[in-house]
């Protein structure tokens, strides 16, 4: 019993000291990874965690757009709804460029905004930010018209 200690204790380490460095020479792996998604049918945010591949808590979260669409799903494409917009890595602050990446900084701004618009604006610009994530299958053109309508509502006070 004695001679496996040793190596039980070599794998309890690998086990443990694996995800932490391996992140380093093989980035954002999900060995040990943090995934941020967002569902563009209704706006909503996942945010989950892989150890070892295996997911490791998760949790759906409101966000600015979902609220101002009251539960409510569009689709005007047919596109799976939920798509990666960021994946953290220990040791690395940024994350590879998805064709989403800017979409949960999009709903932020909209909640931003949001205070300034009665309740059928903000239902409005929320189906229209979600309609050309749909159609255009990126977030780059919802940043145009997101700027477009900041814009509109600085300039009209």
């Amino acid at each position: 019993m004695k001679k496996h200690i040793p190596k039980i204790l070599v794998c309890i380490f690998l086990l443990v000291a694996l995800p932490i460095v391996v992140p380093f020479f093989h980035p954002w792996s999900d060995i040990n990874s943090i995934q941020q998604d967002i569902n563009i049918h209704n706006g909503k945010a996942r945010f989950s965690r892989k150890i070892w591949y295996m997911p490791y808590g998760e949790r759906i979260e409101e966000t600015a757009l979902s609220t101002a669409l009251e539960g409510e799903s569009f689709i005007f494409k047919d596109i799976k709804p939920w798509h990666r917009v960021n994946t953290f890595s220990p040791g690395l602050g940024h994350s590879p460029r998805h064709r989403f990446h800017g979409a949960l900084n999009q709903a932020s701004l909209f909640g931003m905004i949001s205070p300034l618009l009665t309740d059928m604006q903000k239902k409005e610009i929320a189906q229209e930010i979600l309609r050309l994530w749909q159609t255009e299958g990126d977030y780059h053109g919802a940043s145009e018209y997101i700027e477009s309508k900041i814009s509109l509502f600085l300039d009209s006070r």
